[in-house]
């Protein structure tokens, strides 16, 4: 099973699968949930449907893992840059898949399932190398799983993810790479190429002087992308947020001991409980019992199994309640003790279980609990105080008030800021920290959005901070006098004219070499300060002036075909010329090279069979409610 989960995730075609995703400790996608009937859909694959509610599910799960890695990006950033079309697509191929799936009628047993979420490693304990609960259920909710239950959602995930992929490792899992193909991809990037080099560098371009405030002003009109100075605002906040009133609160201790009982009566704060049973069908009620009591008595298993007629035993180990397949099983081996015996009805039938293994770890001390129960404790009253100061804010308002004043009245401090940009930079160039924190990309988008001199209206921002904004001028953008650039506009100046120099002297140069005159001629026509290099590289090295850029280039010339390129730090100009192409010595390709071939052809077989799955089926997908889903309009609308 778990080779099988390996497979999956070297696979584009179901990179998105929950599987591939676990094996990479979930790095980047999330689970996307496809369900079968039921809502309004917003994509329908065949028989598959994917709900509104199903896409929105997965969109926001898949960018909070996003957001732990950049955590000022913000849902409209994600949307624009294309992420919310990804997850679209992404679901609906494995509605797709999951179509192909169910015409082909796999299926996967829970057992299977429950196997290969234990021998994922993100769910494993670091040190012991074995399936921890506490990790599962952390790791799920780093990934985006909320609500309840999210155990029992990824196991559903799971099964989902399993069934798809023996449909793909099916069609993939076989392909071997030809040995011709990776000895010819070895052979082309072990290639050489011997170059020889006429440098120009930029002294050879000579004085160009010193730009008047005429040149300069028409420099910075013809470069405006590069001078121009945006539009910046000056403006004040007023900021709520818990932080600011934890200071002032008070814990009492018969809170944290209220809050402690309440949490252990729960099972809130121990590790749960894990059994490991035995299980045996037994064709009746009858002889379900009469094995029960005979195996409590002590008789063999072998003996009780053959005098009542049950089924092979198997074995269930180191499980939590959540993770028995069978409600009933799982109420009645928590309920037991180790070495009881019960007779039990479950779902598919009457079971004999008994349990090899009972673990009902003591849970932690009120002393161990109390100062992570008085930070909760604190959190919690601190946000109820940070509300009040706003119903004593919007209040002020209200009456009339001005922004200071209502501030005032509510105990709050208003911040003012002086001209920023719309990201966060100060008219020096300065990043404003202050700014820069969680949430403060959504402040300063409000900001941009203001009319000045009006208030706004009390704005989340973060996960529960709130903001109201003023803008108190706008500075418009405009581009800078010569004054204000001057450094900066001289040294782009000349920068610029010595480049343009030394394109006159490339040019030329190119031009007399193509005619047929050799590199060292044109050198000498140069003159001083010109010279002439040579190497002899493969694709992905440089040396001294042969940077990647140039031997990149080189590597798409023709030998003896004189080409221009920058060379060194780019300043410098050259005109280069292939002299040979050298072609490696016959190797046998290494594991890794035929790995690497695999997996592309994988990777192109993957392609292929996505673009027919699409093919094979209706694909409907209803724009309005993607829209809705991905939080781009107003449902209400």
């Amino acid at each position: 099973m778990l080779t099988l989960i390996r497979q999956m995730a070297k696979n584009p075609l179901i990179g998105g699968i929950i599987i591939a995703l676990l094996v990479a400790a979930f790095a980047l996608w999330g689970v996307t949930d496809v369900i079968r009937g039921g809502g309004t859909s917003a994509i329908t694959v065949g028989p598959e449907r994917v709900s509104a509610q199903d896409l929105q599910r997965t969109f926001n799960r898949q960018l909070r893992q996003l957001q732990m890695d950049n955590p000022r990006l913000t849902r409209e950033e994600a949307d624009a840059a294309g992420f919310g079309d990804q997850v679209v697509q992404q679901m609906t191929l494995q509605a797709a898949l999951a179509a192909k799936a169910g015409e082909l009628g796999l299926s996967i047993s829970d057992q299977a399932v429950f196997d290969a979420i234990r021998e994922i490693p993100a769910f494993q304990n670091p040190f012991t190398g074995r399936f921890e609960r506490s990790t599962f259920m952390d790791v799920l909710q780093q990934s985006g799983y909320t609500g309840s239950g999210i155990d029992r959602q990824f196991e559903r995930d799971m099964a989902r993810g399993l069934r798809q992929g023996q449909f793909v490792d099916a069609i993939i899992g076989a392909v071997d790479a030809p040995l011709l193909f990776v000895q010819t991809r070895q052979a082309w990037r072990n290639e050489r190429r011997a170059l020889r080099a006429l440098l120009i560098p930029p002294r050879l371009a000579g004085d160009v002087g010193d730009p008047d405030d005429a040149m300069l002003e028409e420099f910075i009109r013809s470069n405006a992308g590069v001078f121009e100075r945006p539009e910046q605002r000056r403006f004040s906040l007023i900021r709520f947020t818990p932080e600011q009133f934890e200071r002032n609160v008070e814990v009492s201790e018969e809170d944290i001991e209220d809050l402690y009982a309440f949490r252990l009566s729960q099972g809130d704060i121990s590790e749960p409980a894990e059994r490991s049973y035995e299980q045996w069908a037994a064709p009746d009620q009858t002889s379900a019992e009469a094995a029960a009591r005979m195996l409590l008595e002590g008789q063999s298993a072998s003996s009780v199994r053959e005098a009542h007629g049950l089924a092979e035993r198997v074995n269930f180990t180191e499980l939590q309640q959540s993770q028995v397949p069978d409600r009933a099983i799982a109420d009645a081996v928590f309920d037991m003790g180790e070495g009881e015996v019960r007779a039990v009805d479950s779902r598919l039938g009457w079971r004999v279980v008994r349990v090899t293994q009972a673990i009902d770890p003591a849970p932690p001390s009120l002393e161990d609990m109390r100062d992570e129960l008085r930070s909760e404790l604190a959190r919690d009253l601190a946000e109820e105080a940070m509300f009040t100061a706003m119903n004593e804010f919007e209040s002020a308002r209200r009456s009339g008030l001005d922004l200071s004043a209502s501030a005032q009245a509510a105990r709050v401090p208003l911040e003012r800021f002086d001209y920023m940009t719309s990201n966060a930079f100060t008219l020096d160039g300065a990043p404003a920290a202050s700014l820069l924190e969680e949430g403060g990309e959504a402040i300063l988008e409000l900001v941009f959005s203001l009319t000045p001199g009006l208030d706004s209206e009390l704005e989340l921002f973060g996960e529960s901070n709130y903001v109201v904004a003023r803008v108190d001028s706008i500075e418009e953008a405009r581009l800078p006098t010569v004054d204000e650039v001057r450094e900066d506009a001289e040294a782009f100046w000349r920068l610029r004219t010595v480049d343009e120099r030394l394109q006159v002297i490339v040019d030329e140069a190119l031009e007399r070499i193509q005619a047929g005159d050799s590199l060292e001629s044109a050198a000498a026509v140069i003159g001083d300060g010109a010279s002439v290099e040579i190497a002899t590289l493969g694709r992905e090295e440089s040396a001294g002036p042969f940077n990647r850029n140039l031997v990149s280039q080189a590597f798409n010339a023709s030998p003896g075909t004189p080409f221009a390129a920058r060379a060194g730090d780019q300043r410098t100009r050259a005109v280069v010329i292939v002299d040979e192409i050298i072609a490696p010595r016959p190797a046998t390709p290494g594991q890794e090279q035929i790995q690497s071939m695999q997996e592309e052809l994988e990777n192109d077989l993957a392609i292929i069979l996505q673009n027919a799955l699409l093919d094979s089926y209706e694909v409907h997908q209803d724009q309005r409610l993607i829209d809705i889903a991905l939080g781009r309009v107003d449902p209400n609308l």
